[in-house]
């Protein structure tokens, strides 16, 4: 079982929360991803609990467009999901699922649209969570190959 409910920053909650990424950075599923420091973590932010113990968390932040996509007009009020981690071992819980929930609710009181990008290695299996499990649309996609690995002088 788990619990979800919104947090405020303090000593032992960063503490936890800069473990978690460093696992998060460890399982090496993220492009150029480094571990949080007390001064990248941010309210609002929600935890999931198995009793005491943080088992993963979602945070981010408010924005207003300022440009016009083919989506979001500007001026329109955006959070802007920064992270959203669950311990490998407690994944397919739901934990994910209800996380993200819980903060869609509490935002769309104060914004118009959820975001995110991402930089993720398992691409199929994020963007299932995303678009089938959370329901969010696919916007667009950036897409790289390295095909040098040193320009001439």
């Amino acid at each position: 079982m788990f619990t979800i409910r919104k947090a405020r920053l303090d000593e032992a909650l960063t503490a936890r929360l800069m473990e978690l990424s460093a696992l998060w950075v460890a399982e090496d599923c993220s492009n150029g991803m480094v571990a949080n420091g007390p001064e990248d973590l941010k309210e609002p932010l929600w935890i999931a609990l198995d009793g005491e113990t943080v088992i993963g968390y979602a945070f981010g932040h408010y924005y207003t467009a300022e440009k016009r996509s083919s989506y979001i007009l500007p001026g329109s009020r955006c959070f802007d999901l920064d992270e959203l981690y669950v311990l490998p071992e407690r994944r397919s819980e739901g934990i994910g699922k209800a996380l993200y929930e819980a903060l869609r609710e509490e935002v769309r009181r104060e914004a118009e649209y959820v975001t995110l990008a991402t930089s993720t290695k398992d691409w199929r299996r994020i963007l299932h969570f995303y678009t089938e499990e959370v329901g969010m649309d696919f916007h667009s996609a950036f897409l790289i190959q390295r095909v040098s690995e040193q320009l001439p002088d």
